[in-house]
């Protein structure tokens, strides 16, 4: 690569799931991501009393839930999946290309549903996840 094209080149856009946007638009995150729990965790956090934190549900989602063989799956409509891959990446930024190619490992090669443009046509204008772009440094 030319010195050139490193000064021209871009740093790939990241994406995650931004807890901001829920209180913002009057959302409960406590409540899409508890459907993500497998059935001991949603047990575990069902008999609490006070509201989960969405740290303790991310750090259990990928600690615990993320594990289990239908926490991802290619029956799920593929924006729950990807809303459950940041949940399993601990809500980590990532870029399209890393994205797509977990969703295919994930969903048993749905290469037609994973592919970086079908992922990218969807994330932007997405309004029910929360999954928003990464201010870039």
């Amino acid at each position: 690569m030319t010195s050139a094209n490193k000064k021209t080149e871009q740093p790939a856009q990241t994406w995650f799931i931004d807890l901001k946007w829920y209180e913002q638009n009057n959302r409960s995150f406590s409540n899409l991501a508890k459907d993500a729990l497998c059935a001991k965790c949603r047990k575990r956090f069902t008999g609490k009393h006070k509201e989960a934190s969405p740290d303790d549900l991310i750090k259990t989602i990928s600690e615990c839930c993320a594990s289990q063989p239908d926490f991802i799956t290619n029956h799920q409509p593929i924006l729950t999946s990807i809303f459950r891959l940041f949940l399993a990446n601990k809500n980590e930024p990532l870029d399209l290309t890393s994205l797509s190619k977990l969703l295919d490992e994930k969903r048993g090669g749905d290469v037609s549903r994973s592919s970086v443009s079908v992922i990218s046509r969807l994330l932007k204008d997405e309004n029910y996840y929360g999954i928003r772009q990464a201010e870039s440094s």
